[in-house]
């Protein structure tokens, strides 16, 4: 009777788990890119996190054969999910049922829906190097070609701008991406862009696309755990001397604070900057894995000074990163300086317990002189720079350790470590320390941190995640930061505090809501003018949302979220905004289409602005920010021409504002009360 009743328990459970798990598991990575995007002030590239979620969602991930390093790609895992899937494959041997993840204490309900769409549990297949005939008979191609174009006319387009400035090429952007891939052992593709504006086949662009990418990637063969040429990506450590590519920091994820998935990977996004060209790998020796790298590439430098006599650029004020070039001054920028860049790590790791060492060096052809104002005189000048750091992780029962410490060539040193505890299966608790000096200076570095620069920061996180009863998870954290120098827009040594709550709750299995809290409380440069001293002031920003997800039917899922956002000063009265929206997910259930739709009405000011994560075309991802008064609308379809072969993907969003008749600014600007943009995809599969 035992058994009957746990064989039953198990059955329900599963039922549930499956049918609540087509809301979750979209939701899961709508809500960690949207979190990325709204913790970092830059524009980061999210097509690698795509490749990785997407991958095991078509392929899922076998748990009696998974690696460290394959289930670090899930990046909702906490590092006590992951330890415990392991720990469990080293005492408990293979899984014979998904059920089995209810066993591991870390795991809650919350934490099962979430990855139930991406791994399986099967038996073990025995390791071997594929023959050249079987890669090529099982391997999978993909080719995406891409268009996407704003449909109203910008002002760089126009004869009313300077020749000079005039954008040389047509308003569509153009996309092309093929990639071959057996299993997780081989990859190899390209990726070709042309961004709107920049000619195509014609004056400065005549070899066709703006930017060309290439890469092979093979894992597991013999001594070498990687290799990797072309182009790829180089991660050590918490990302204190190295982390080229997306970093996850401060989210909604409270306790996903461990940079992971670290070492070397093939590089295929779009993003023409922070990446490596050339060669590198990795080999195994036991418990010791030795990786080494060489990248060369051209850079964007903003030219200050050229050689009259010989051409040569003598310096430039900055390194360019937007990757545009559209017009003659962009073009002459372009590729104006070279980057040389070797280094290597080596670690060990023996049971829960590792150690690395780190070390990055960088030239670049032309030197960096900046126009040295009070707040980045400690920044990275000059043609030559290197980063040495030790990183560790360690855990014991119930703790979680891990930090890097690193020294740049300036003499400044970076700082982090951290601390996770599971101080009851219901409860967690995560604390991280950074000091970063403001002399520390590393080109490719991304450290945990509050600004996107690794530097002149000093903080204490502190994250908490809880399950008081079943169905509810609430998590928490609260950061608070220095910055013992100046820094752009807050010329005096400041501090500031973060603090961040949500409460997830499951209603039942068609639907789930959660409310949210955000402050954030920091400095900056006063508004009023000022003929010496510029004083700072406070500034706070309050965020409260409310997300509903329900699943009308088993191919119907809708979405209500309403957010209220107030930023205010000690200078001027608060400044508000919220946003309301309404989505509208649809599959049929006998037509290969799939509808994606939206509709929101917004009023906020920019200081109050919000940013809402939207469905895109496959490897596309849009997180605009809402400001102003308007109505915010998108509708994206999914058609399957042939099952297995051929997608299709149609997008078209629009802003209509009710409060400007200009949109944009510069040679961006729209003349008009409406911002539209279609996109256009297609994906073969061979």
């Amino acid at each position: 009777m035992k058994t009957k009743s746990l064989c039953i328990t198990f059955f329900f459970t599963f039922l549930f788990i499956f049918s609540y798990s087509q809301i979750i598991d979209r939701e899961s990575i709508n809500n960690l890119i949207e979190e990325i995007a709204e913790s970092s002030d830059e524009e980061l590239d999210y097509t690698q996190l795509y490749e990785d979620l997407y991958y095991y969602a078509q392929n899922p991930l076998n748990l009696n054969t998974a690696t460290r390093y394959d289930l670090e790609k899930i990046q909702f895992l906490s590092d006590f999910n992951i330890e415990d899937i392991l720990e469990y494959q080293r005492t408990a041997g293979d899984m014979k049922s998904i059920y089995e993840l209810q066993l591991l204490e870390s795991f809650s309900d919350e934490d099962i829906k979430h990855i139930l769409p991406f791994v399986t549990v099967a038996p073990k297949e025995e390791k071997s190097i594929p023959s050249l005939k079987h890669v090529i008979k099982y391997g999978r191609n993909n080719l995406f070609l891409r268009t996407q174009f704003i449909t109203q006319q910008q002002k760089g387009y126009t004869d009313d701008v300077d020749i000079d400035k005039r954008y040389q090429g047509n308003r569509f952007k153009y996309y092309t991406r093929y990639q071959f891939q057996y299993k997780q052992k081989i990859k190899f593709g390209f990726t070709a862009e042309k961004d709107a504006g920049e000619a195509f086949f014609k004056d400065s662009e005549k070899q066709g696309f703006d930017y060309y990418s290439a890469h092979l990637e093979a894992k597991n063969i013999g001594l070498f755990k990687t290799i990797t040429l072309g182009d790829y990506q180089v991660r050590f450590g918490q990302g204190l001397i190295a982390w080229s590519g997306l970093s996850q920091g401060k989210s909604s994820y409270v306790m996903s604070i461990r940079k992971k998935y670290d070492g070397l990977r093939k590089y295929s996004s779009s993003d023409e900057n922070k990446f490596m060209r050339g060669a590198g790998a990795t080999i195994q020796l036991g418990e010791i894995a030795l990786t080494g790298f060489a990248s060369y590439k051209f850079i964007d430098g903003n030219i200050d000074l050229i050689d009259t006599i010989t051409n040569d650029i003598q310096n430039v004020t900055s390194f360019q990163t937007t990757g545009m070039h559209r017009n003659l001054g962009e073009l002459q920028d372009k590729h104006s300086v070279s980057e040389f860049i070797y280094g290597g790590n080596a670690s060990w790791r023996h049971k829960s317990f590792k150690i690395g060492a780190s070390y990055i060096q960088y030239f670049f052809g032309t030197e960096l002189n900046k126009n040295t104002k009070p707040y980045n005189q400690f920044d990275f000048q000059g043609d030559r720079g290197l980063n040495a750091s030790v990183d560790y992780q360690a855990n014991y029962k119930n703790f979680y350790f891990f930090g890097e410490e690193a020294i740049s060539h300036s003499g400044g040193y970076a700082l982090l470590n951290s601390a996770l505890i599971k101080l009851a299966p219901q409860f967690s608790l995560a604390i991280l320390q950074r000091n970063f000096s403001k002399d520390y200076q590393a080109y490719y570095a991304a450290g945990f941190g509050e600004q996107s620069k690794t530097t002149n920061e000093k903080g204490m996180y502190f994250g908490a995640e809880m399950h008081p009863v079943r169905n509810l998870k609430v998590s928490a954290y609260f950061d608070s930061y220095s910055f013992p120098w100046m820094k752009f827009r807050t010329y005096a040594p400041s501090n500031g505090v973060d603090f961040f709550t949500e409460a997830d709750y499951s209603i039942n299995r068609y639907v789930d809501a959660y409310v949210r809290y955000k402050q954030e409380s920091k400095y900056q440069n006063s508004s009023f003018d000022y003929t010496g001293v510029v004083p700072i002031i406070p500034a706070q920003k309050k965020q409260l949302r409310f997300h509903l997800n329900y699943q009308l039917a088993r191919n119907l899922i809708l979405k209500n979220r309403f957010e209220f956002a107030q930023y205010s000063t000690s200078e001027t009265d608060n400044e508000n905004g919220w946003m309301i929206f309404q989505d509208v997910n649809y599959q049929f259930s006998t037509f290969p289409l799939k509808i994606n739709a939206r509709i929101a009405f917004f009023d906020a000011s920019y200081n109050a602005r919000i940013y809402a994560y939207e469905n895109d075309i496959l490897y596309g991802y849009s997180i605009p920010g809402y400001s102003g008064q308007g109505i915010r609308t998108y509708l994206t379809l999914k058609y399957t021409v042939i099952k297995n072969f051929i997608d299709i993907w149609l997008r078209y969003a629009n802003f209509a504002y009710a409060d400007r008749d200009v949109i944009g600014s510069s040679y961006d600007e729209i003349q008009g009360s409406n911002k539209s943009e279609v996109k256009f995809q297609v994906r073969i599969k061979f």
